[in-house]
């Protein structure tokens, strides 16, 4: 251990017995904020312990033992061979019927009668209906509202940790929190009351009449009976000229020549032993977890808050 580590552990432990007597002395404050128990006026820095390690060996598998296969493909000869594509086939043509057009004089529709509805007939009259009969309403009357201040405490006075830095040259504090008393805090705002609450009123009102048109029957609807003439009409007809009739159409075999590919001799394979493998490595193991320390310092050495 080096004079410079000596000298500032026996700052360190000074420092603890001073804040230890000062704690004795009095009341500390802790406000939940994640720092230590302490006075007004102290300060503290946070220290990192790192975790520990130790170094250990071992023989780990980096591949195991397996067999390799050693494929030797078959051979093949290529040979010429005359195969039939298609059989002689026969085809029946159909020789389709063959028609010519003559006129003639047809009755498309018979004499008959039909029956037609004669609408009613009407006429349009106004006439005066009741739409509202004369009712009583309520009507709200709004309430009436003023304006007063009132001065309200926001916050109360109150002790907080205050984040700050070491302005001393070569200070390796990463973190410094100094305990400071703030004054309570107040704000005028503006409340609105009520003068007069809200009421109702009683009114009437009168009924309403509209004038409609009414639609009035003068002649009921009724029918009338028309007779309809016979319709004829000339046509065009087509009629079988000849009938239908068929023929057969034979066609030969055609052939190909085609390369087909036939084996000489079977494909085979051939086994391979590989044996395993193995690595030495070196591993960490972690004997203890890192942890976070507060310690105090001299708060002469840290800027103002």
């Amino acid at each position: 251990m080096t004079i410079k580590s000596r000298f500032k552990l026996s700052f360190i432990a000074i420092t603890v017995i001073i804040s230890e007597q000062g704690l004795a002395q009095g009341s500390a404050i802790d406000h939940d904020s994640g720092g230590p128990m302490a006075y007004p006026g102290q300060c503290f820095t946070k220290s990192f312990f790192p975790a520990k390690y130790t170094t250990l060996t071992e023989k780990v598998l980096v591949s195991e033992s397996s067999e390799k296969i050693k494929i030797v493909p078959a051979k093949y000869a290529i040979t010429s061979e005359k195969i039939k594509v298609s059989d002689g086939t026969e085809k029946i043509i159909i020789l389709p019927t063959t028609y010519k057009t003559i006129s003639e004089k047809v009755l498309v529709q018979e004499e008959s009668t039909k029956i037609i509805p004669v609408p009613a007939q009407y006429k349009t009259i106004p006439k005066r209906v009741l739409v509202s009969e004369g009712i009583e309403k309520l009507l709200e009357i709004p309430a009436q509202y003023k304006s007063i201040k009132e001065r309200v405490m926001l916050l109360p006075r109150r002790d907080e940790w205050k984040k700050t830095k070491c302005t001393n040259v070569g200070c390796e504090h990463r973190e410094i929190l100094c305990l400071v008393s703030l004054p309570a805090v107040y704000k005028t705002i503006t409340k609105k009351v009520v003068v007069t609450p809200v009421s109702v009123k009683k009114i009437t009102l009168q009924p309403v009449y509209k004038t409609i048109n009414v639609e009035q029957l003068i002649r009921p609807a009724s029918t009338k009976t028309v007779i309809i003439p016979a319709i004829y009409k000339t046509i065009t007809k087509r009629v079988v000229d000849r009938e239908a009739s068929s023929k057969i159409v034979k066609t030969p075999a055609t052939y190909k020549s085609i390369r087909k590919k036939v084996p000489i001799t079977t494909a085979e394979y051939t086994k391979q032993t590989i044996p395993a493998t193995y690595q030495t490595v070196t591993k960490k193991r972690k004997v203890s977890e890192g942890y976070v320390k507060w310690i105090p310092t001299d708060c002469t050495k840290v800027s103002k808050y």
